[in-house]
């Protein structure tokens, strides 16, 4: 006669319980954009330690382009402007000129062409 004995194992490991969608849907929510992030970037086949070192490449290279945007953009983009008003006229001339001949100038509504007061 043999008996069988019922031992309790221990759960398995990795117990996969980071990959299991939540119950609530924000909880959802969230837990899918991780998802999307990890597998997009394979962060799911790194260790935590490179991990965190990916991440913080990332957030500083962002930092630097949003720095970059916020502080140089507003810049180039006047000197865009001048640059487009020197290449259509010829000559730099006055900032008004060029919104006028777009019809958002002050006096543009007054006459039929706000750019023919100028010249």
């Amino acid at each position: 006669m043999t008996t069988t004995m019922i031992t309790k194992l221990p759960p398995p490991k990795p117990d996969h319980s980071a990959t299991r969608p939540p119950k609530s849907e924000i909880g959802k929510f969230f837990w899918r954009r991780r998802m999307w992030f990890e597998s997009t970037f394979v962060l799911s086949m790194l260790e935590p330690w490179e991990k965190i070192l990916l991440l913080t490449i990332f957030a500083v290279t962002f930092i630097l382009v949003m720095t970059g945007l916020v502080k140089y953009l507003p810049h180039h983009l006047l000197l865009m402007q001048r640059r487009a008003v020197y290449y259509l006229w010829g000559q730099e001339g006055d900032e008004r000129l060029l919104w006028q001949w777009l019809g958002l100038g002050a006096g543009a509504g007054a006459e039929s062409n706000g750019l023919q007061k100028e010249l």
